[in-house]
């Protein structure tokens, strides 16, 4: 079909939901133009009867390309007449199954087979925890960060006040931990 050839509409109760509920018969008008004209805005613009004075088509398809209920009302005529696109894809699928020279007959196969439900189908279960343990991330950070001899500030900023005073004490008491020996005088 020629851009500028656009099929006569049909009657309104042969159209998606989202064109019959339209207010307004030029932006009905416009959509099945634009859709049917291979996207081109301006010339939907002129199908639906918008001046074509001062490039008036050009900013006018551009406007209603912008519209929520245009946009809708597109999408759901496309998905209609892509849906009435699929015995004819399938019959050309079918002549290309037949066909065992065709450079993609593997690949159609290999499509028919798993969109059937026959092809490789691979069951990944992975399962598993993961526990964190913020203080004990915080106190290596914190360590971290001192033996890189950052700032008090530096810190503050980091951990907050009350935190950092919190995460000394937590290492301070680790390390007399460390120095403990058993057996030895406490």
């Amino acid at each position: 079909m020629e851009s500028t050839e656009i099929p006569l509409m049909p009657a309104l109760s042969d159209l998606p939901p989202a064109i019959r509920d339209m207010k307004n018969e030029r932006r009905r008008q416009f959509v099945w133009g634009y859709v049917f004209n291979g996207a081109n805005a301006a010339l939907a613009a002129r199908f639906a009867g918008y001046s074509a004075v001062s490039g008036g088509d050009k900013v006018m398809g551009f406007r209603l390309l912008q519209d929520d209920e245009v946009q809708e009302a597109i999408r759901a005529l496309t998905t209609r007449y892509l849906f009435s696109l699929a015995p004819k894809a399938v019959l050309r699928l079918e002549a290309l199954l037949d066909n065992p020279k065709h450079p993609k007959h593997d690949k159609a196969i290999e499509m028919v087979l798993s969109r059937s439900g026959h092809g490789e189908q691979v069951n990944v279960n992975v399962s598993g925890s993961v526990t964190l343990n913020h203080t004990d991330s915080a106190l290596e950070d914190l360590k971290q960060l001192m033996a890189l001899g950052a700032s008090r500030a530096k810190l503050e900023e980091v951990f907050g006040v009350s935190g950092l005073e919190r995460y000394e004490r937590m290492l301070a008491s680790q390390a007399k931990l460390i120095e403990h020996e058993p057996g030895g005088e406490t």
